[in-house]
């Protein structure tokens, strides 16, 4: 049996200024995703799934939110769960 792997990636997000806290609010609804630190352009968050494939689908996501000049995912890192 093959075990289950965990993904964790960071992402800055670029944002329209006075968006910023529509943004905010919205990803604060996504599953398994964090907001870690932000200025007035950016949110740096993590992301959280089972495959690469899910946290690329989250990013999308949140990069089709009103607001979002792009989401750029940095790093991303793999390890078994069990």
């Amino acid at each position: 049996m093959q075990s289950e792997e965990w993904h964790v990636s960071s992402a800055v997000i670029s944002v329209v200024p006075e968006a910023m806290q529509s943004v905010l609010e919205q990803i604060s609804r996504h599953d398994n995703v964090e907001v870690h630190g932000r200025d007035d352009r950016r949110i740096v968050v993590t992301i959280e799934g089972r495959s690469s494939g899910e946290l690329g689908e989250k990013l999308t996501q949140i990069n089709l939110i009103d607001g979002v000049l792009g989401a750029n995912m940095v790093f991303e890192h793999a390890e078994n769960a069990g």
